[in-house]
């Protein structure tokens, strides 16, 4: 039986002894691989969330080597001194940090992997904005920048009926929706279903907090139908996945025009 144990002893001692070997090899390897000269990868267009919710911020080394031993700094455009998460001498550093993001952003791709990538939680209006990616070492720092936008539904539209100037019949149609990031998309149609495209946009500036509102307007005549709706949404996709809302119905009194502004 002793005999038996310290031959089950030499296997197990030797089993440790290869995987140390052998992780000691990888890392040798590894760092030996670790190329003088690298780029950034980032997603191309717009990060699209929701408010509130969790983010992932993609970043990746080209080639793919271990980024442990490397400097990595995520800040927001400009602000460089204060980035939202700063990692060296192999740790997340707690200072300087931008006091906005701190205990909400952190490293999840896999710095051993050669993946930077951040996630950021409880995401705000603030949040929107360019972030810059920042890798270096002793000999060469490469950057690239990602773009976070916050979805939000903004209000209810607005129709409003005034008399065309010039008469001949016909009314100025009028709908505006506020609070909707990004751009949102306005759309006019009758009371067939079919989409009336000779409305004339009013382009607005965003506000503050990076909201924008969206106003359009068209000549219409009240003898053609008895109907029209004004549908705001953030992409067609969308609109298709909303079920249940009912349409806000204004009347006009002036011109007995029954108006479905239709908000999802």
């Amino acid at each position: 039986m002793l005999q038996q144990l310290e031959i089950e002893g030499g296997i197990m001692h030797s089993g440790v002894w290869l995987r140390l070997m052998t992780l000691t090899a990888l890392t040798v390897l590894m760092a030996a691989q670790s190329p003088a000269v690298f780029t950034l990868m980032v997603p191309h267009g717009q990060i699209l969330t929701a408010l509130n919710s969790s983010v992932s911020l993609a970043c990746e080394l080209s080639p793919l080597f271990n980024a442990e031993p490397l400097e990595v700094r995520w800040y927001r455009s400009g602000d460089f001194d204060k980035p939202a998460l700063l990692y060296e001498d192999h740790k997340i550093q707690e200072a300087p940090v931008d006091p906005r993001y701190r205990g909400r952003v952190s490293l999840t791709g896999g710095l051993e992997r050669g993946n930077v990538s951040v996630t950021l939680e409880r995401v705000t209006l603030e949040d929107m904005g360019e972030y810059v990616c920042h890798v270096s070492n002793a000999q060469w720092y490469e950057k690239a920048s990602v773009f976070l936008t916050v979805k939000v539904q903004g209000g209810t539209p607005v129709v409003s009926v005034a008399e065309a100037r010039g008469g001949g019949g016909q009314v100025n149609v009028t709908c505006s929706s506020e609070g909707w990031s990004p751009y949102p998309t306005l759309t006019w149609r009758n009371k067939e279903g079919r989409e009336i495209r000779n409305g004339r946009e009013v382009l607005n500036t965003p506000d503050p907090q990076g909201l924008v509102s969206v106003s359009s307007w068209l000549l219409y005549s009240p003898s053609d139908s008895d109907w029209l709706s004004c549908t705001v949404s953030l992409s067609e996709e969308e609109k298709k996945k909303e079920t249940g809302d009912q349409p806000h119905v204004y009347r006009n009194r002036n011109t007995q025009q029954h108006l479905s502004i239709d908000k999802r």
